[in-house]
């Protein structure tokens, strides 16, 4: 068991009596320490009287509550197409394996993706400050704060401050949706803040050591690469082909022609040496363009062309290169019938294959359906890596894929990157802090940034509890008051709260099968 996972299972064995006793326990109400569902709140009145003082710049909050709600609008029809969009991708998501129910819980130090210390860090301020605005925006509008407080589950899990409910209800709409929409506005103003501060800021800071040589940025399962002992994070810098060592660049090892001989002939293995934080490592292994998968449906998964296997020829053009299957590729049309031979591989033994196939169509393009790379290796270069990591929009050519970059970039610690993974770190030297603390502030940095910009967007969300459906809501109200003007008030009510309430359970539906999809 990790220190983490250990770590977390005391203060759980810890927690839970604690919370057993706040449950029963009249004393603990009586100062305030109440439970919130599976939670505990630590109410006070400590902290209202900064609440005022900053409350006290109404003509400013004014007009910080009309930017809010231009935000929250903003971000409302984003997360809408971003729901509509998964949900038409569902049927090709259920074919893929989830990524695990433990990342479900937003957790830090549960969660994979969350790193226990910067993840509760993180959180807390997005919390916190989220909450802090709520509260401004409520004082601001001459209405009672009844207590502001800590919100404990195992760990910290941020403030609240708690408005009175029944003035927040009886006001008029323009106020009411000012305190909704400022905790989403303000998570959005420090993500962006935060993200220049790191970007423009501290990335500057670093510089790649080796940015022309060719990383290991993944390892695909039951391939070459996978048996090779060559891990994520690896550089390599040689190929030994038997006559010839060869050092190589990304450039040099992309256009290097690797041969996996005809059919019939055994293969030969290349020597590959590659540097680990640990020191330079050399390893014998096939290598050549390698199919790590094959498209359900495609013309490759129809004539059952194994996946985990080396692509030897197609329609008679030899295969050396990625760029050479591209070239053959781009020289057939879709319909045509062409010769696939091909090596597959299986714990070290490569077994000979052919099959006869139709090529598909792909946009007027010829389609064969597999998934291809260099023996099972994902390259990349370390300058790009610390741009992508610095620009969502690195390498985007179109306005069409600004939408798609965004949300890959949001999507990025998912794959360990926050903003660049541990493993990768010595690829890169830190010019003003020692490269341990410059790594750590870089990370926390980014989770703040991260969790504000998360927080925000699923606020955003037209669903009751969230602050987007009590924006919604009133929104609906607006409109109902237009278009039913003889009706009672009462009426108005009830269409407003129906509208609402089928809104929120289809978002809210909608969001569990898209998250049900992903983690399983």
């Amino acid at each position: 068991m990790s220190t983490t996972y250990l770590i977390l299972l005391i203060l759980l064995i810890v927690y839970i009596p604690f919370y057993i006793y706040v449950r029963m326990s009249p004393a603990m109400k009586e100062r305030g320490i109440v439970p919130y569902g599976p939670f505990v709140m630590f109410k006070t009145k400590r902290g209202i009287q900064y609440l005022d003082k900053a409350a006290k710049y109404k003509r400013f909050w004014n007009a910080f509550g009309t930017v809010s709600k231009i935000l929250a609008l903003f971000l409302m029809l984003m997360i809408m197409f971003i729901i509509i969009v998964d949900i038409l991708l569902l049927p090709r998501m259920m074919d893929t394996s989830g990524i695990g129910v433990e990342y479900a819980l937003a957790l830090p130090g549960i969660n994979p993706m969350l790193p226990l210390i910067p993840g509760v860090i993180g959180l807390v301020i997005a919390v916190a400050i989220h909450e802090i605005a709520h509260g401004i925006q409520t004082r601001a509008n001459d209405m009672t704060v009844e207590s502001t407080g800590l919100l404990y589950a195992v760990v910290p899990i941020g403030a609240f401050v708690e408005p009175n409910d029944e003035q927040l209800k009886k006001c008029s709409r323009k106020p009411r949706s000012d305190v909704f929409a400022a905790g989403i506005a303000i998570n959005v103003i420090v993500a962006i803040v935060i993200f220049f501060v790191m970007t423009f800021g501290m990335m500057s800071a670093i510089s790649p050591a080796y940015e022309n040589d060719a990383g290991v940025t993944n390892v695909y399962a039951g391939s070459p690469a996978d048996d090779s002992g060559i891990v994520f994070s690896s550089l390599i810098l040689k190929i030994d082909d038997g006559s010839t060592v060869t050092e190589v660049t990304y450039d040099k090892l992309m256009e290097y022609p690797f041969t996996v001989s005809p059919l019939g002939i055994p293969a030969k293995k290349y020597t590959v040496t590659y540097l680990t934080p640990d020191g330079p490592k050399y390893t014998e292994m096939y290598m050549g363009v390698f199919m790590y998968g094959i498209a359900k449906g495609s013309p490759a998964d129809k004539e059952e062309i194994p996946r985990n296997s080396f692509l030897v020829s197609i329609g008679g053009a030899e295969i050396t290169t990625i760029d050479s299957f591209r070239d053959a590729m781009g020289s057939f049309s879709p319909g045509d019938d062409v010769t696939v031979e091909y090596k597959t591989y299986k714990n070290g033994v490569l077994t000979d294959g052919s099959k006869n196939v139709t090529l598909g169509n792909n946009n007027g393009t010829a389609f064969l359906g597999v998934n291809y790379s260099l023996s099972g290796f994902a390259f990349t270069k370390s300058d790009d890596v610390l741009a992508k990591a610095k620009n969502p929009f690195h390498g985007v050519n179109s306005l069409m894929d600004v939408p798609s970059a965004a949300l890959s970039y949001i999507g990025k610690p998912f794959g360990g990157y926050d903003p660049i993974p541990s493993e990768l770190q010595w690829w890169y030297s830190s010019s003003v802090l020692s490269d341990n603390t410059f790594w750590t502030v870089l990370q926390v940095t980014f989770w703040i940034f991260w969790l504000n910009l998360v927080l925000a967007v699923t606020n955003a969300l037209p669903a009751v509890p969230f602050d987007g459906g009590y924006l919604f809501r009133d929104g609906v109200g607006a409109i109902v008051d237009r278009t039913h003007k003889n009706a009672d008030s009462e009426k108005k009510e009830k269409i407003t709260n129906t509208v609402t309430t089928v809104v929120s359970y289809i978002m809210l539906g909608a969001l569990l099968l898209i998250m049900m999809a992903i983690i399983l």
